[in-house]
């Protein structure tokens, strides 16, 4: 507009015009605001994965002291230990006297030192059955014996082989191709990528009963842990989702993030105790159970606010969260099961006065339709105000979320090595082994003795203690 048109205008046009730039300054600001606050983003300030930092050099954060480097006066050593007895025993005995070279192989010694070699015999085991047939010697009746059930071809891998496809793929997630060449040249034993599928098939039809057990007693826990995360399934995207305890793990993989596949899930839906969880809003939609948040990823993102715009009710609330998250552990060393009247009363007050100064900081623009980021983060303290706050309320419930964030963890190696599922039916797969291992290792027991007792039908629960256990 030229300044002649301008000098048309009356005083309330130009007032109209001024407000107007205003609200559309204050609208770029914010945007701005946000682009540079969305470069600024990491794993360590927002709910960002770590696979997408750019890589740089850590920063050392311990201080210097007068101590040598190693393990310090006292301290008490993890070295190797025997536990066992030896499998055999070699007597290294002198053949001749070092001095005067006199013959010692007939005399007795005394043991002076031990030492042990740990190692490892593989030994592939090819069993040969042959069926014996009797002639009947009074009808003459030919009677062939009768092969074990298991026994259904002529040449077949046994259970142990099975076994050792499931736990290389799915425990220690190495490649189809890497296990065929491994059970190859270490084993000697000729098997290809689509027998390891196979075998991995079949584990999951014979672990189902196993695995039907798990969300049973998940459903029967006070606590549960509760995320998601994506993974890629035949080109496209779907999401995994895991119910997680101290003493169990169930993980299934659906096309969808939100309530159907939450559902598709089952343990949530029937649950009763307190869920622990991001801020998702789906899992909010469950109104059977109590909620609490994940005050790791309330940290995150408030160290973002921190880091992208210095605000003071941030820093605060990070001090806030911190110190009661210390105070909750020394109560409960202290055998209390809650924090006291008193305690509730100041901490309760601290957290309004950490809120109001961040509405202070963060009000809504007038014409702004659209809430910063920061702002959604405030919001969401004064909303779910309870659920950030309940493992100070109840001690039973933890600070964060990170154990269903641990089991999930295993699917992001997976994709590491292979980039993702071929088929929706591995993908389904992955989720039931991963149950089954994930509980199979809570409980203590062998991976590697549950894989393969499943596979012969010896182990028909996870949460029975074995004689062996």
């Amino acid at each position: 507009m030229k300044r002649s048109d301008l000098e048309k205008l009356s005083k309330d046009e130009l007032i109209d015009i001024i407000l107007t730039l205003h609200n559309q300054l204050q609208a770029m600001v914010l945007k701005i605001a946000d682009l540079e606050t969305h470069l600024n983003m990491n794993s360590k300030n927002s709910s960002k994965p770590p696979s997408t930092d750019t890589w740089k050099k850590p920063q050392s954060t311990r201080q210097k002291t007068d101590k040598k480097p190693g393990g310090q006066p006292n301290h008490k050593g993890h070295g190797l230990k025997i536990q066992r007895e030896a499998d055999q025993t070699i007597q290294h005995k002198p053949t001749h006297c070092k001095h005067c070279q006199t013959n010692l192989t007939k005399l007795n010694g005394t043991p002076t030192d031990t030492r042990y070699k740990i190692d490892i015999n593989i030994q592939t085991q090819l069993t040969r059955h042959n069926q014996i047939t009797i002639t009947c010697p009074n009808c003459q009746t030919q009677n062939p014996a009768a092969f074990p059930s298991d026994l259904t071809s002529r040449i077949q891998y046994g259970e142990g082989v099975k076994a050792i496809s499931v736990l290389f793929t799915h425990y220690a997630m190495v490649s189809y191709d890497k296990t065929q060449k491994i059970l190859n040249d270490i084993f000697d034993i000729p098997i290809s990528t689509g027998t390891i599928v196979n075998h991995v098939s079949e584990f999951t039809q014979k672990a189902q009963p196993v695995l039907n057990e798990i969300p049973i007693k998940l459903q029967d826990e006070n606590v549960l842990h509760f995320d998601e995360t994506g993974v890629y399934v035949d080109g496209g995207k779907q999401w995994l989702h895991t119910a997680s305890s101290e003493a169990a793990t169930y993980i299934t993989v659906h096309p969808k993030r939100g309530q159907v596949g939450t559902d598709d899930n089952g343990v949530l839906a029937g649950f009763g105790g307190v869920a622990v969880h991001d801020c998702w809003q789906s899992y909010f939609k469950y109104e059977n159970c109590s909620h609490s948040l994940c005050n790791a990823h309330l940290l995150r993102e408030l160290q973002g606010v921190v880091e992208n715009t210095s605000q003071e009710w941030a820093v605060l609330m990070m001090d806030f969260l911190r110190r009661l998250k210390l105070v909750v552990e020394r109560c409960r060393v202290d055998g209390m099961i809650a924090l006291s009247e008193c305690y509730v009363r100041m901490f309760g007050a601290e957290y309004e006065r950490i809120v109001a100064l961040g509405l202070g900081e963060n009000p809504l623009v007038v014409g702004v339709r659209k809430r910063s980021k920061v702002r959604c983060l405030l919001d969401r303290f004064i909303l779910y105000r309870v659920e950030v706050l309940r493992f100070a309320f109840d001690f039973g419930v933890p600070f964060d979320n990170n154990l269903a964030e641990r089991d999930i963890r295993l699917v992001k190696v997976k994709q590491k090595v292979s980039g993702g599922f071929r088929s929706e039916m591995g993908a389904k797969n992955f989720g039931k082994i991963a149950s089954i291992i994930g509980t199979s290792v809570k409980q203590e027991k062998s991976v590697y003795s549950t894989i393969s007792g499943i596979l012969t039908g010896t182990v028909t629960s996870l949460f029975q203690k074995s004689p062996c256990d």
